[in-house]
């Protein structure tokens, strides 16, 4: 469980969205401030998608029987097929994903290239684009006049660009929370493992942390050196974009190994 909770969490700290959001950050006028607002947001987010759901499975007494079922997963044949079959569905995914990117490289090696007149695309901003598309839908609403909500986008944008501490909060719990396929995934490990309720948030607590580390350690290193820091982290971001569909076909693998072992295990 642990070694399983942990790889996943690494994996997803090198979510290119998160990445970007993060360089963002950087790139404020008050950088460390808003890198702990956005953090903060982040923690938030993982605490409702995370910590909640697993607590109520353990504390509400609808739940409890189910939960000390999954526990229990050598008594209970529904649990194994459940784990087998949701571990099958993760690894035909990478597998997928696999394929399809063989694919598309086999079809952009046959291309022609054009002689002389090749050209090198450069991203104009390191914002995520869904970030982007926010960011310029409040900078075009009114302030004053117009509906209620492009008032509200304006004031936001307003408010963004004095540097307030709170639009990186609710970006971080916005954008910057686990993706439901992966909390799917942490919960299917962490929740049949047959370990108390103590164990079991220290285990999401490690995976908490592995996806956020680079905030965590973005925000240390900026203090000491902060323009190697935006340098690495930009690199880390290129890198993590150009390899994005890799690091979900790991991410899934070890998700699906991990329940078809369970699985098999139990029987």
């Amino acid at each position: 469980m642990w070694s399983s909770v942990l790889v996943l969490g690494l994996l997803e700290a090198l979510n290119p969205l998160r990445l970007g959001i993060t360089l963002l950050m950087v790139s404020r006028p008050r950088p460390v401030p808003n890198l702990l607002a956005y953090g903060v947001g982040s923690l938030t987010a993982c605490i409702a998608t995370l910590v909640v759901p697993l607590t109520l499975l353990h504390g509400t007494p609808m739940f409890r029987s189910f939960t000390q079922d999954l526990g229990t997963p050598a008594t209970s044949s529904t649990v194994r097929h459940i784990q087998i079959g949701m571990g099958v569905l993760a690894l035909s995914i990478a597998a997928l994903i696999t394929v399809r990117s063989l694919m598309r490289a086999r079809q952009r090696a046959h291309l022609p290239t054009p002689g002389g007149n090749t050209s090198t695309l450069v991203l104009d901003s390191n914002t995520p684009p869904a970030i982007s598309r926010l960011l310029g839908r409040m900078q075009d609403a009114p302030t004053e006049g117009g509906s209620a909500i492009r008032r509200l986008l304006g004031r936001v944008h307003n408010a963004w660009k004095n540097g307030s501490l709170w639009v990186a909060f609710v970006i971080g719990i916005g954008f910057a929370g686990a993706p439901p396929d992966v909390v799917l995934f942490v919960l299917a490990i962490i929740v049949p493992s047959g370990a108390t309720i103590g164990t079991q948030l220290s285990a999401v607590i490690v995976f908490v942390v592995g996806m956020i580390a680079v905030v965590e350690i973005t925000l240390v290193s900026y203090l000491a050196m902060p323009a190697k820091t935006q340098a690495v982290l930009r690199l880390l971001h290129d890198w993590a974009w150009a390899h994005r569909r890799t690091i979900l076909v790991a991410m899934c693998t070890v998700g699906g190994v991990s329940l078809v072992a369970r699985g098999m295990g139990g029987m």
